[in-house]
């Protein structure tokens, strides 16, 4: 990105002034939430040790963070652009399904296409947001104290040694 984010103090102090100065190019995680919110959500604020600032979507995905349910960060993208609105429908019908390109191309699309769009948008492909959707829910299956295997299973992986790996 041509656009580095500032000094953490900065976009905390936007966050606070619920400023739209850095709208679309800086998102905070809240970690005592796990959650990922625009810089203007309406939100109460988080105390500033509980924030971690992050240049795109993909970024607080990878983190482990979920989007907000009041600010919507995946929104306005999706507003935007047809294909990825239609392929957010579709993952938030069915989100422990484990997509492929196959999928994607049932579907109608091209699936180079929903790859760059996603990636352009969001910092990661289609393909990434849905197993890292996948992975969060066996680790919340894995905080209330089910055993491995079942948050493998839950969360689509067949096998032990792919999930090892991927949850690593």
């Amino acid at each position: 990105m041509m656009f580095s984010l500032p000094d953490p103090d900065v976009l905390y102090n936007a966050l606070v002034a619920r400023s739209d100065a850095y709208e679309g190019r800086a998102y905070v995680g809240v970690t005592s939430t796990g959650i990922f919110c625009r810089l203007n959500c309406p939100a109460p604020n988080p105390k500033p040790e509980n924030c971690t600032f992050f240049e795109n979507p993909g970024d607080c995905i990878a983190a482990g963070f979920r989007p907000c349910k009041r600010c919507h960060p995946l929104a306005p993208v999706a507003r935007l652009d047809p294909l990825v609105d239609q392929m957010l429908k579709a993952f938030d019908a069915d989100p422990m399904r484990r997509w492929s390109e196959t999928c994607v191309a049932a579907m109608g699309f091209d699936p180079s296409t929903v790859r760059r769009a996603f990636k352009r948008h969001f910092g990661m492909t289609f393909l990434e947001m849905a197993r890292h959707r996948r992975l969060r829910h066996s680790a919340e299956v894995l905080a209330k104290g089910d055993k491995v295997v079942e948050a493998q299973l839950s969360a689509g992986f067949e096998s032990p040694s792919a999930f090892r790996a991927a949850f690593a």
